[in-house]
Order: structure tokens, then sequence, then C-alpha cells
């Protein structure tokens, strides 16, 4: 790994959590090693904050969606800037993680004939990788099945790796967790999460059915309402010793190792944690930006089921009886483990190397 300190790698992201955060997992193992790292974004979106309070330089530029004359007007003016930061910063290689923020690094260094790489966090792959995947030295995937839209020819650029996620869901031990958290081996333990913003259908369903879901007390809930939604559903119970009610767990991994069964959405992010954790889940994907593809890769190998925000209710239901079911429970646990691709930062950066 001595080729890494000599490194300068521009990491170019930004948007939403889902692509900021498997690129500063990324980014500090190369750290780690020696690299020098610089992250370009946007002046607008929420890297211009996670980025920097994470220790790494960061350039904003002015970029927005290209959805008017006015946006290709600064993606033009960025891709010139973009052209001054490569010259003055003389990167070895750069690495994109999808959507328009990307582009005018990727523009930038093909322009320099600069080695540059690609990771796609979804199962659907995003316009902008799409895009730039030809000329990419390599294209690191989450998810299997995206390759089947990839031409035959293209497909020797492409590595599946799993999405970058924070170290310690690649250490962390469930009964460990459990012993924290107090909770018996004869006990079962349901996560429902909705995002750090919460999901309003999500979070009535389960109020609608919290007698049904708490009146065994073997089952212990805990329950992620979103910062939103919290005052709300908070002021609406009552105190029960088998709930636990949050606007957000700051120790997500920790929880959703210790549960037996989880009730999410199906950001990229959350099923590659599933998957890493080999967490059974029913699924409520977002009706737009490609959670319904994501979920089907767990729903694939039966390790999820899926359910549409119509169908909400038949979901808490379906909670309610497999969570009692041990024996599915852990069939669903093995098929997930049949798709995991070990640790994505090391898979990348080995690839990376050769």
């Amino acid at each position: 790994m001595d080729t890494i300190k000599n490194e300068r790698i521009i990491f170019t992201t930004g948007g939403t959590g889902g692509h900021i955060y498997p690129a500063l997992s990324l980014a500090k193992e190369f750290k780690k090693k020696g690299a020098s790292i610089l992250f370009v974004g946007t002046k607008y979106r929420m890297e211009k904050e996670i980025v920097p309070s994470e220790g790494y330089e960061f350039i904003g530029l002015d970029v927005i969606p290209l959805k008017s004359p006015t946006s290709f007007i600064k993606m033009f003016k960025s891709i010139k800037e973009a052209l001054g930061i490569i010259k003055k910063y003389n990167p070895t290689k750069v690495i994109g993680f999808g959507n328009y923020i990307s582009i005018p690094i990727l523009v930038a260094s093909r322009i320099k004939k600069l080695p540059y790489y690609l990771q796609e966090q979804n199962s659907v792959m995003g316009v902008a990788n799409k895009y730039f995947y030809k000329g990419s030295q390599r294209t690191f995937l989450a998810f299997e099945n995206t390759l089947d839209n990839i031409p035959p020819k293209y497909k020797k650029k492409f590595v599946v790796t799993g999405n970058p996620l924070r170290e310690n869901f690649y250490t962390i031990d469930k009964y460990i967790e459990r012993e924290k958290l107090d909770i018996a081996n004869s006990e079962k333990m349901l996560f429902v999460i909705g995002g750090s913003l919460g999901a309003k259908n999500i979070n009535q369903a389960i109020l609608k059915n919290l007698e049904k879901i708490t009146v065994d007390n073997n089952i212990k809930l805990f329950w992620g309402t979103g910062k939103e939604n919290y005052d709300e559903m908070n002021n609406r119970i009552r105190k029960r010793h088998n709930l636990t009610i949050k606007p957000y767990f700051e120790n997500a991994a920790e929880i959703m190792a210790a549960s037996d069964l989880v009730i999410s959405r199906a950001g990229a992010s959350t099923i590659s944690e599933l998957i890493q954790l080999e967490k059974p889940a029913l699924l409520i994907p977002y009706d737009y930006v490609g959670q319904k593809e994501n979920a089907d890769v767990l729903e694939f190998v039966n390790g999820g089921k899926i359910y549409s925000n119509d169908d909400v209710q038949n979901a808490i239901e379906e909670a309610i009886c497999l969570i009692k079911d041990t024996d599915m429970l852990e069939f669903m646990s093995s098929n997930i483990k049949s798709i995991k691709k070990g640790n994505a930062t090391e898979n990348i950066i080995k690839n990376m190397e050769e």
C-alpha cells in the first residue's frame, strides 16, 4: 500500500447522505494510508457542512440540477473552475459518486486525461454515472443486478464491491449489542426506521398497531420516528417498558445489529447495511428515486419483503407475525448472507491498486 502515501485524490460527491457517506467511508481509509484528499461538491447542499466537519478540505461549486438555461450556464462555469482546481491540486486520480454534482470534475478529468473511478450506490445507475462509466478506469457497484443493464463489451470495467459503510458495520456483534440494550435471548426485537426525516405513513401505521405490537412483553420495539414526526407520535402514546421511541437513533448501527427484524425505507445505504448485518426486513420504498429496485435486491433472495406505501398496514401485520417466527427469520438471514460482498471499502481500494 506504499503507493497510496503519494496519492492526491479528488472526491466529488454531494446532494444527499446516500452519496456523501460512502465517499467519506472510502476517504477515511485512503487518509489512514497517507493519501491527500480534496472534496469537491456544491455550495448549496449538505456536503458543504458534513465534509469539513469530518476534517477534509472542501471546495463548493456553483452548480445546480440541469433543469433550466441558468443551470447550464452555471455548469459551464463550474467546469471551467474544475479545470482550475485540477491544475492547482494536481491530483493523481479522481473518484466520483454520481449525480449532477460530480459532472464538472469528471468533465475536467476527461479533458485533462486524468484517470477517474466511479461508485454507484443504487441498484439503478444514475444519469451522471451512465454518461461517464465508459471512460472510467473502474466503476464500483453496490449491487449485482446493476450489471443486467450494462452492454457486454463494457462489463469488464465494473466490479461489484458493495457500498462503503462506516467501519463499525464490519465489526459489530449482534449478541454484544443485545446485551448492552438488556435484551434477553428469548426476546425479539423489532426496529422501525424511516430515515432522519421519518416516514409519516409508516409512523401512522405503527401508532395504529402499537397495542398489538407491544402487548407481547417478549417483543421489544425500537421506533425511530424522524425529527419532524417525533413530537406528534410521542404525545399520542403512553409509555411502555418494551417501547423505545426517539426522533433518530445516533447508534442506529448498533440498534440494527441487535434487532431480529427491520421495517424501513429502501435507500441504497439502508439496503447495504441490512445486507452486511444479514437482517431480514419489510421494505416500504419511496415511490421514486429507484428505491423499489434497491429493495428488489433483498426480495429476490427471500431476505426481505416489499410493500407499497398504500399497503403499510399489511406490512405491520406481517411484522407482528414474522417477528415470532424464528425459523423464517433465520431462513431470511441466511439468504441475505449469500449476497454479502465483504468490506466494500477494502474491495474498492484493492481494485484501484490493481
